[in-house]
C-alpha cells in the first residue's frame, strides 16, 4: 500500500546503520538508540543474540507476507542451514518450498464500473471508492437491466409473521436497490423487534435473497442510522463479507446521498419510505420506471508468493526413512494493519518474540544436534531430522498447512513434530508445553527432559492450538509446542529484541534438543493419541490486550473455520451463555463434546451474527 511505503521511506531517512555481530546491518532511528548488549555467558547465548538481533531488526521491517524483509529472513535461514551442513537441495536444488497465499480483495477502476441511466437518457457514471464499491461477497460479472427499489431486500415468511419486499415485484434480470439492515418497528414481537438485528439484516441474507429472486445485480445503500454514524462512508470491498460462496450476483455499495437523489427524481423520498415501513411494517417497493443500471464487478484476490525453508539432517540405518520435524514460523505482521494490536499505528512490528525467538531457537537446536553428530558419527540420529521454518503462519497457519498437504517426505513416515513459537520471554522459569497428551510416551519423556532443567512446566495435553503444530496434529502426528507466555508487547511495535531473555531461549533449546534426540534415536515411533483433541476448542486465536473476545485468527480445520467465523469477530455468546473473557469461553465450551452441534453469536461490525456447525471429532 502506498501510504505504508511512504512511511517506510520516511523511517529509512531517519535511520543510521550500524553493523551487528552477525555482520548484517541493523537500523535504529535517531530517537531510538541501539539497545545495550546484555551480558552473555556462553557461545550459545552469543549466537542466539546475534541471530535475533538481525531477524528482529528494522531492516527486515516485520517480515510480512510479500515483503523484501520476508525474503531476507528466508535467505538468512537457508544460508545458516547450509553452513551447518544440512541438506538443502530439497526442492529443485533449493531449500525453499514455494506456495501462494491470497491477498486482501481489491478493485481496479479499469474493470469495476457502475452507471445509471435516467429516464431522459442521461448517463451517470459513478467513481470507484468515492461513489461506489464492488463487494467481495458477490460474484464477478457484468449486468445491464432496469432498476428496481426493493426496500430492505427482505423476505420473512414465518409462522405468525410475513413481510416480503419482493412480493408482487418482478426483479428477474434487473438491478435491485436495497437498504442496509432492517425495519425498526415499534412492535414488541416479530422478527424485527428488539434492539438486535435479525438474520434478515445480514448482508449475506440480502445478497442470497436477491439472487434467489433472479436479480441481475444488488446495489446496497446505508440505512438512516448507519449514514448518521458515518456520513458518506462507503463499505470497503470486503466490508459486507469476503466469501463469494453459493449462488451469487454482482453486488455493489453506493452512497446514500446519490440513491436518495435518484428516488427524489422518481417522486419518492427515501426518508419517508423508511418511516412508512417502520410505521406500517409494509413493503414500499416499486419499479423505478425508465431507470436502468449497468456495470461490472471484478473483485480481485491477488496471489502472493511465500515460502517455507527446510534443511535435512539424514538419519542412519533402518529408521533413516522416518522423520522428526522441528519447526518454527519466521513471518510476522510487517508495519501493522489487521494483524496489529496497536490500532492505527503504522510502524515496524519487529516480532522479536513472535517469532524470531522460535526461529533462532530452531537454528540453535539444529547447530547442537549437527555438532554432536559430527563429533561422534556413531551417535548420529537414527531417524532423519527435518528442520522447517514456515511463513504465512500469521495469516492462518498457511505455510504448515501447505506442507502437510504437499509433504516433501511421506507424511506417514513423520513420527513427531516439535514447534517453537514465542519462546523469548521466559519469566519465573515458567514454560508452557502443549501436546503432552498427543503420544503415549510424551508426558513421561517431557518429565525426563526436565530433570536437570527444572522448568515450572504448565502441561497442556491437547494438540490443537493457534500455531503450526496443529497442522501436523490434525494429520495424526504427535506434537510438542513450546511457549513462554503472552506479554503486553505481543503484536505491537514494542516486541523488540532488547526485551528477549536470551538465556531463557538457550535453556528451552536444551529441552528441545533432548526431546528431538530421544525421539530420533528411539527404536519405536511415538504412539499417537487422538484423545488429546477431546477438549473442545473453537479454533481461533483471541487478540491479547483488547476488551472482550475478539478473534485475531481463524485456524484451519477447526469449528470456527467450518462455521464461518472471521477475523475481528467479537464472540458474544456460546450456546445460551454470554461470554466476555477467556474463562467464560473455556467454561462454556466445557459442556460440549466432539460431535455436538454448537451455536455461537458474534459481533461482526455493526451486526450480530449467529454461526452454527458441528464440533469435529
Amino acid at each position: 500500500m502506498k501510504y505504508l511505503m511512504s512511511a517506510n521511506l520516511a523511517w529509512a531517512a531517519l535511520c543510521c546503520c550500524i553493523i551487528s555481530k552477525s555482520h548484517l546491518p541493523v537500523c535504529f532511528g535517531d530517537d531510538d538508540p541501539k539497545p545495550a548488549k546484555p551480558t552473555l555467558k556462553t557461545p550459545s547465548d552469543e549466537r542466539i543474540y546475534a541471530d535475533i538481533s538481525y531477524l528482529a531488526s528494522d531492516e527486515l521491517k516485520g517480515r510480512a507476507a510479500e515483503t523484501p524483509g520476508l525474503k531476507l529472513a528466508a535467505d538468512f535461514i537457508a544460508k545458516r542451514f547450509g553452513e551447518l551442513g544440512l541438506q538443502t537441495d530439497l526442492f529443485d536444488g533449493q531449500p525453499f518450498q514455494y506456495f501462494e497465499v491470497t491477498g486482501n480483495p481489491g478493485a481496479s477502476p479499469e474493470t469495476n464500473k457502475l452507471e445509471v441511466i435516467k429516464p431522459d437518457g442521461t448517463k451517470v457514471a459513478m467513481v470507484l471508492a468515492d461513489e461506489f464499491q464492488p463487494q467481495a461477497i458477490g460474484s464477478n460479472g457484468e449486468f445491464n437491466g432496469p432498476l428496481v427499489f426493493a426496500g430492505y431486500g427482505i423476505s420473512a415468511n414465518e409462522e405468525n409473521f410475513k413481510y416480503d419486499d419482493y412480493e408482487g415485484l418482478d426483479v428477474k434480470g434487473k438491478a435491485v436497490l436495497v437498504i442496509r439492515k432492517q425495519p425498526k418497528p415499534a412492535q414488541a414481537t416479530g422478527p424485527f423487534a428488539g434492539t438486535q438485528p435479525s438474520q434478515y439484516a445480514f448482508f449475506t441474507s440480502k445478497e442470497s435473497n436477491a439472487a434467489k429472486h433472479g436479480a441481475a445485480a444488488l446495489i446496497l445503500i446505508n440505512d438512516a442510522t448507519s449514514e448518521k454514524e458515518s456520513p458518506g462512508v462507503l463499505l470497503p470491498v470486503a466490508g459486507a463479507g469476503n466469501s463469494p460462496d453459493g449462488e451469487k450476483i454482482p453486488t455493489f455499495f453506493i452512497s446514500r446521498s446519490m440513491a436518495q437523489a435518484w428516488l427524489e427524481e422518481s417522486g419518492k423520498s427515501l426518508t419517508e419510505i423508511e418511516a412508512a415501513i417502520d410505521e406500517k411494517l409494509q413493503p414500499q417497493s416499486f419499479e423505478m420506471t425508465g431507470w436502468s443500471a449497468k456495470g461490472q464487478s471484478d473483485v480481485t484476490r491477488r496471489k502472493i508468493p511465500s515460502m517455507n525453508v527446510l534443511g535435512l539432517l539424514p538419519g542412519q540405518g533402518s529408521l533413516a526413512d522416518e522423520y522428526v520435524v522441528v519447526g518454527a514460523h519466521f513471518d510476522h505482521v510487517g508495519m501493522g494493519g489487521a494483524g496489529s494490536l496497536a490500532p492505527g499505528t503504522i510502524a515496524i512490528h519487529n516480532g522479536a518474540d513472535d517469532n524470531a525467538s522460535g526461529t533462532v531457537g530452531l537454528l540453535e537446536t539444529a547447530r547442537r544436534i549437527v555438532e554432536t553428530a559430527k563429533q561422534s558419527p556413531a551417535d548420529k540420529p537414527r531417524r532423519s531430522i527435518l528442520f522447517m521454518t514456515f511463513s504465512a503462519e500469521e495469516l492462518g497457519l498457511i505455510g504448515s498447512e501447505y506442507y502437510v498437504n504437499h509433504p516433501r517426505f511421506e507424511l506417514a513416515k513423520t513420527v513427531a513434530m516439535l514447534n517453537l513459537d514465542m519462546v523469548g520471554r521466559l519469566s519465573d522459569n515458567v514454560l508452557t508445553v502443549y501436546g503432552t497428551g498427543t503420544a503415549k510416551e510424551f508426558d513421561d519423556l517431557l518429565t525426563r527432559s526436565n530433570e536437570k532443567l527444572g522448568f515450572d512446566i504448565k502441561r497442556q495435553p491437547e494438540g490443537v492450538g493457534p500455531s503450526d503444530h496443529q497442522s501436523f496434529f490434525l494429520k495424526g502426528i504427535p506434537v510438542y509446542h513450546f511457549f513462554s507466555g503472552f506479554h503486553p508487547d505481543y503484536h505491537r511495535p514494542s516486541d523488540d529484541f532488547d526485551k528477549i531473555n536470551v538465556e531463557g531461549i538457550s535453556k528451552i533449546v536444551d529441552m528441545v534438543v533432548f526431546l528431538t534426540d530421544n525421539i530420533a534415536h528411539a527404536p519405536d515411533r511415538p504412539v499417537f493419541l487422538r484423545s488429546a483433541a477431546t477438549k473442545v476448542r473453537l479454533g481461533v486465536r483471541i487478540k491479547q490486550g483488547e476488551p472482550g473476545l475478539v478473534v485475531e485468527r481463524v485456524m484451519p480445520g477447526g469449528w470456527a473455520k467450518k462455521a464461518g467465523v472471521e477475523p475481528n469477530d467479537k464472540i458474544l455468546k456460546i450456546g445460551d451463555r454470554q461470554v466476555g473473557a477467556r474463562e467464560d469461553m473455556d467454561e462454556a465450551l466445557g459442556s460440549y463434546k466432539p460431535g455436538d452441534d454448537l451455536e455461537v453469536q458474534v459481533q461482526r461490525g455493526e451486526e450480530k451474527v449467529t454461526l452454527k456447525a458441528s464440533i469435529g471429532t
